[in-house]
């Protein structure tokens, strides 16, 4: 190149911004160490990366071997950094399976694993992770941005007869957000919308013959007055926890400033008396049957000094 020759975008290799840290997670270039202390590798072809931080170019990284930068599709970030996250937050909110209906306001609920494994060889298939629960089942996870379980895999599931699910990430494959990012991140974990049961599948409603139907005598709707959910108080740990009473039955307890503590506590209960975590409400759900129960445990704490 000529002094005074303008180096324009066109001109420029194809850099990376996102590489493996030694742990093989996912890093931005903005968050490694420069030159070759960053120790990571391609994300796409595993080599050795080194960290270019210099004060002229668009800050990248790039192969130790001088080789040409890999191409790093956003589709492939997505599926390597959804993996990634999943096994490491050993937990998911998931819809409600087939043919269940929680009785609560959230239908959906946290899902807590023992262990993720990726990529476990099945009988004539290969699930992106198998999540291990506590109760010795698995869960077979699949991650989708632009190809999606197809009739033969499917039927494979179905004869394996493990619980599956299918998250659906193509929203992102040309959005703005950065991967990886916390707002990916949470998009993943958190979201139901885009998450279906694979298998079981829904069951079928009995079709019922026309003459039923026309026989049907309409009533008129009956209106029935709101119920006012009821609220008690307590102070735990020096903090104020609210236990709504909801129309179904259930408790919903939230702590009205984050302490870890009581968090942890609030997720031992659900574990032991059954229950789920709502995100968007950031409460605890407690279900009729262990309602007297939670009541009962949060009015001892109270009573401690």
């Amino acid at each position: 190149m000529t002094l005074g020759a303008v180096l324009t975008p066109e001109a420029l290799p194809i850099s990376m911004f996102v590489a493996l840290d030694p742990n093989g997670q996912l890093i931005t270039i903005e968050n490694a160490l420069r030159g070759l202390a960053c120790n990571c590798t391609c994300a796409c072809c595993g080599e050795p990366v080194l960290a270019r931080k210099g004060l002229i170019r668009e800050h990248h990284f790039s192969h130790h071997s001088n080789k040409e930068s890999c191409f790093i599709h956003r589709e492939s970030l997505l599926h390597l950094y959804a993996k990634e996250v999943i096994r490491n937050q050993l937990g998911l909110q998931l819809p409600p399976m087939p043919g269940n209906w929680p009785a609560s306001e959230d239908k959906t609920s946290w899902w807590d694993f023992e262990k993720v494994d990726e990529e476990v060889p099945q009988q004539g298939f290969q699930p992106d992770l198998v999540a291990h629960l506590r109760d010795g089942s698995q869960l077979f996870i699949e991650v989708a941005v632009t190809s999606f379980i197809g009739e033969e895999k499917l039927e494979r599931i179905k004869n394996a007869g493990i619980n599956t699910v299918e998250i659906d990430l193509s929203e992102l494959l040309f959005s703005k957000q950065s991967i990886p990012s916390e707002e990916v991140k949470a998009h993943i974990l958190e979201q139901t919308h885009n998450k279906s049961w694979v298998y079981p599948e829904q069951p079928l409603m009995a079709a019922q013959p026309a003459t039923a139907w026309l026989s049907i005598t309409p009533k008129p709707p009956v209106t029935e007055p709101v119920t006012k959910c009821i609220e008690h108080r307590f102070t735990v740990m020096g903090m104020w926890v609210s236990a709504r009473i909801l129309p179904t039955g259930s408790a919903a307890v939230r702590s009205w400033s984050f302490n870890p503590q009581i968090a942890e506590l609030l997720k031992s209960w659900r574990n032991e008396l059954g229950g789920e975590y709502n995100p968007k409400y950031r409460n605890w759900i407690f279900f009729p049957q262990s309602r007297e129960e939670v009541l009962s445990r949060l009015q001892q704490l109270d009573k401690q000094p």
